[in-house]
């Protein structure tokens, strides 16, 4: 076959090769195609000249032909490129020789492709001498997982970058971050990683706290040392100047630890005494000194101080020798000092407490009866006149117990006037105070001693009897009485007091007209108490039946004259 035929052969396999068909139908140029076509097949680039010939002659297939082959030709240098990216990313040293065939580069491939190495691959990359290689990947696998871990997902970085890997790191090991590490991560995007930070950093600082806390209050031996146990928040509380609550402080009793119960206690009695210095207006005195002075006076203060429940609660805690009454001489005290306001204060406060010791219900001025109470609480003696006018007046009651400490203080002046003259005439008003005092026994004992055969006065007899008499009557032990009673009339026949007394037993015996007769006699020799007697009987009967009895003896009798009789049927 002749050159021309081979050629012509060739010029055909060449246009069935890249897609040149019947559609071109220009003899004449066949020679510069052919050459376009041997240009390509022997893998030398076309130029523009000839792409712009193709197009005009719209050979549009032959053209995105010869562009793939073009492209194919390149693809070698490509790829030599792209391994020689890989080998630098990935650390494969500079003088170690691998050729475009060796499985390190379909390994490499796999990495930046985002699939996983596996343990053989790494060894082969190991006996290739790849080793910072290997290290790289399980960093690479390491940066994956922790940014996995803190939900770090808007860093697609492969390669592990900094500071971020380190952060991720310290953050997983639990490592303090250092200051510029800490500034970059609280600027940056990443919340979740922001926020376990935060808390380690919080969680950080409180064991720190918790061991320095333990170190100043001396609880280095007790194991715990977790922030989450018992001790920490107690040590916290404690030194924040916060009192414990009740199980905190049982708590540490069971841990025997005694000196932060004993701080506890401390600073609970610092911080009442604060208080009560604020709510008494004394916060301008000097004394700080918890358990002093001034801490006693304003602890009795709010101990009778009904108006301060919560600090009542506080104070009855206290140790038992600080529950004591508030007393005049504290208000003096508090004069002394200065504290003329919280004198005023505990005054007031003082004049309510004991109108509550006295049982006073309602109004009541003070005065007089403050200056009464106050006397009573030092043990003086009352004006009598002062007390049978308020008494009179109804101001007092007459069975009130300020009436009974008056009558107690007065039986006990006559006692001691007794016992400092000799004159028995004050043994009667004695024996007679302790009986109106509720105190029968009291009054029995003044006249239990007497030699009788030394009283010469037959009025001191009787009146000695007839007291004694009605205390035996206050006992119920009417024989005794009427035996005392008999006695003072053979004394003294025209003294009405024993008569009265005989006709009180009579009706505590129930002989309503036997006691009217000696009622009646006592009138004769002048009492007038008679009414005021039966008024008492008729009040100090328990006895609800016996009671009833005698009401409706008086209201049959006269219903007039015994009408205020009929309110104590509705008891």
């Amino acid at each position: 076959m002749s050159n021309s035929e081979l050629q012509q052969k060739h010029f055909n396999e060449l246009r069935l090769k890249y897609q040149q068909g019947d559609q071109y139908k220009k003899p004449t140029s066949d020679k510069f195609l052919y050459m376009i076509l041997r240009k390509v097949d022997l893998g030398i680039y076309v130029t523009d000249i000839e792409f712009q010939w193709l197009k005009k002659n719209e050979l549009f297939k032959t053209i995105e032909i010869i562009n793939f082959h073009q492209y194919q030709i390149e693809e070698k240098q490509r790829l030599e490129s792209e391994f020689l990216e890989l080998r630098n990313e990935y650390n494969i040293p500079k003088d170690l020789e691998i050729s475009t065939s060796s499985p390190v580069y379909s390994i490499l491939y796999k990495l930046s492709s985002g699939l996983t190495v596996t343990d053989p691959e790494l060894k082969l990359l190991t006996q290739h001498g790849c080793t910072e290689t290997v290290n790289l990947i399980q960093n690479i696998n390491d940066f994956f997982n922790l940014k996995q871990k803190y939900k770090v997902s808007n860093n697609t970085n492969q390669i592990p970058t900094e500071p971020l890997y380190s952060i991720l790191k310290k953050l997983n090991s639990r490592d303090e971050l250092t200051e510029s590490e800490a500034t970059w991560l609280l600027k940056s995007e990443h919340k979740e990683a922001q926020s376990i930070y935060q808390q380690r950093e919080t969680e950080r600082k409180s064991i720190v706290e918790f061991a320095k806390l333990k170190s100043k209050y001396q609880v280095e031996s007790y194991p715990d040392k977790s922030i989450t146990g018992r001790l920490y928040p107690i040590l916290k509380n404690i030194d924040s100047g916060q009192t414990l609550n009740l199980e905190d402080r049982k708590w540490l009793q069971s841990k025997k630890m005694h000196t932060l119960v004993q701080l506890d206690e401390d600073l609970k009695n610092k911080n009442i005494f604060s208080k009560l210095k604020e709510l008494y207006k004394a916060t301008t005195h000097s004394d700080i000194k918890v358990f002093g002075e001034l801490f006693k006076v304003l602890v009795k203060i709010a101990f009778c101080d009904p108006s301060t429940s919560n600090m009542s609660v506080e104070v009855a805690l206290l140790p038992e020798q600080f529950k004591c009454d508030l007393s005049e001489q504290d208000i003096k005290w508090l004069i002394s000092e200065g504290l003329t306001e919280s004198a005023n204060i505990a005054q007031q406060i003082h004049f309510k407490f004991l109108k509550s010791k006295y049982q006073i219900i309602g109004q009541l001025p003070v005065d007089p009866f403050y200056g009464i109470m106050l006397k009573i609480e030092r043990e003086e003696r009352l004006d009598p006149k002062q007390v049978v006018q308020l008494i009179e007046e109804e101001r007092l009651s007459r069975h009130g117990k300020i009436a009974i400490a008056y009558y107690r203080l007065e039986a006990i002046f006559y006692e001691k006037e007794y016992q400092r003259t000799g004159n028995r005439w004050n043994l009667p008003s004695a024996s007679a105070n302790w009986r109106k005092a509720d105190k029968p026994e009291q009054a029995l004992k003044v006249t239990e001693n007497i030699n009788w055969g030394k009283v010469k006065e037959t009025d001191l007899k009787s009146a000695l009897l007839v007291t004694r008499g009605a205390t035996f009557r206050d006992l119920v032990k009417l024989d005794e009485a009427e035996n005392c009673a008999n006695q003072a009339i053979e004394h003294q026949p025209n003294n009405h007091q024993p008569y009265t007394l005989m006709g009180a037993i009579c009706y505590d015996r129930g002989q309503y007209v036997d006691g009217d007769r000696w009622f009646s006699m006592a009138i004769e020799r002048g009492a007038d108490d008679t009414d005021d007697e039966i008024k008492r009987i008729v009040r100090m009967t328990k006895d609800k039946e016996k009671r009833r009895e005698v009401i409706e003896y008086l209201l049959n009798k006269d219903k007039k004259l015994y009408a205020w009789a009929a309110s104590y049927l509705k008891e």
